[in-house]
Order: C-alpha cells, then structure tokens, then sequence
C-alpha cells in the first residue's frame, strides 16, 4: 500500500508538489497521467525514496519512506536509466544476485521474447532497447511496488504492444502495485484498471477507468438546451464553436433528446478537459 499525506515538494521558488493527500490500496495495473511539468516523476521519485519531500510524509506498506529507508520496496525505473556498460545478460544476473526474490526466469524469457542479444553491452543497445532492458530489471525485481517513469519511450508500435502484454503478465504473476507514467494515453487504457490525473503539482482525479467508461460524455446542441440539460451536472469543460457549445461532463448523461447530441469521452479527451486551460477536478 502506498500513502502520501500532504506531500509538499519545494526547488527554490518552485512548488512542484502541493499537500498531496492519496491512498493505493489494492494491488492493480495504474495509469499516471499528467502534461509536461505536472510533476509526474517528482511523485514517483519521492515514492521511491530517491529524494525527500518538503513536507508531509509517504508510508509504503507501512514504512516511512525517506532517502535514507534501506529497503523501501519500491522498484523504480525513469526514463533514460543508466546502466553499467556491461552485456544485458550479465546486467540481468547481477539484478538476481543482489535480490533474492528477483525472478530471472521471467526476465531471461523477456529478454528473449524482445530478442534482446545478451552479450551487447548496454551503451550499444538502441534507446528503445535500453528502455526495455531498465523496464525488465525492474519487473522482474517482485518488489510490492514497481514504478514506471514513459516506459515506451523509444519503443516503435509492435515494441509497445508487447510491453503491454509483458506489464499484463508480469502482474498476473505477481498481483502487485504498478504505476506507469506515460504520453500514450489510449494504448494504456486496455491494460490498466485505474488512473490517476496530475496537474500543476495536484491530483485532479483518482478512480477507475469503468467510471470514465461510464460517466464522461459531452453534450452538445443550443446553449439553452445545454445549460437546461446539465445544470445539476458536474462540468468539467466546455466550447463553444459558431452557435453550438459542448459542454463536458463527468456525471450521469442527460436522457438524450432531438436537440441534444451526448457522445462518451475518450480517456484523451477526458484528460485534455481536466488538464486543459478550464481544467476540471473531480473528487
């Protein structure tokens, strides 16, 4: 499990995380979303204990997490992860030799699945190959946490799609907490089971990605007829193009009329409302 409570992080002048308050209590496949800047991989570094917050404090499974924490049970991968420039084989023995609970067997499987050569040095490899060789380590790792910072950067579509699939059995094998950071928001979206939005340094959203199935729609038509339609409504945005506006919404649709056109939200539509420049929250 993991817990932040009021977590504050501070550079300078600049408040990337703001009194973050957020429980992840059942093991599942989550998706972290944010735009550039949103403070992303702040979150997971902190998680991960690579660096300390300003204020508040992060429990994972019910140890005080700090960059001094020995084992914090976090396995945490970022982007453009560096590794000693030795054969991928030999990377993956000693990731075995210094955890007794890493499963070489999968990730020797992985390796061969991605036709990884074991014997080309790291820094040889390409950057999608890199990235997939960090992503590996880290699941293979069977810590209770995993965290993954644009895991697919690099990767070219087949590539993603196979890490997909590599994320969805490495879980099944190992029900744990997983969080992936990434831009590609509707590949993700038949792998995982719940989402959580940032922006600006707070969690906008935090649910299921049935409930974005099942309550995100827009409702388009007359002003009039928009506003009557969803004015006990949450509204997370709205447009306006020549004399028809769309409003946005995340609550149960209106019963469709002829004057109203309702469409569901995609999860990328979804996210631009809450992050865009009317930003939503819902809570």
């Amino acid at each position: 499990m993991i817990a932040l409570e009021q977590v504050t992080k501070q550079y300078r002048e600049a408040t990337v995380l703001k009194n973050i308050t957020l429980s992840v209590d059942e093991p599942g496949i989550y998706c972290l979303l944010g735009r550039n800047g949103a403070g992303k991989t702040t979150l997971l570094k902190s998680i991960a204990g690579y660096q300390n917050i300003t204020d508040g404090t992060i429990h994972v499974d019910g140890k005080k997490i700090t960059t001094s924490t020995l084992d914090t049970g976090v396995s945490y991968i970022e982007n453009f992860a560096k590794h000693f420039n030795l054969p991928v084989r030999k990377l993956l023995r000693i990731a075995s030799e210094v955890n007794p609970d890493y499963d070489y067997s999968f990730a020797s499987e992985m390796m061969e699945r991605f036709e990884l050569d074991g014997k080309k040095k790291f820094n040889h490899l390409s950057l999608g190959m890199k990235t997939m060789v960090s992503t590996i380590i880290c699941l293979g790792s069977n810590k209770n946490v995993v965290l993954l910072d644009e895991p697919v950067l690099g990767f070219d579509a087949i590539m993603r799609v196979e890490f997909y699939d590599m994320l969805t059995e490495s879980f099944q094998k190992h029900p744990r907490i997983i969080i992936v950071s990434t831009h590609i928001i509707e590949e993700i979206a038949k792998t995982i089971q719940k989402l959580i939005i940032i922006d600006k340094g707070s969690v906008r959203f935090f649910d299921t990605l049935q409930s974005v199935e099942t309550k995100a729609f827009s409702v388009s038509g007359l002003q009039k007829d928009v506003d009557a339609a969803t004015q006990n409504l949450h509204t997370i945005g709205q447009d306006t193009v020549g004399g028809l506006v769309t409003s946005y919404i995340f609550d149960t649709p209106p019963e469709q009329t002829a004057s109203l056109e309702i469409r569901p939200l995609s999860l990328q539509d979804f996210f631009i409302q809450m992050v865009g420049h009317k930003g939503g929250t819902v809570k």
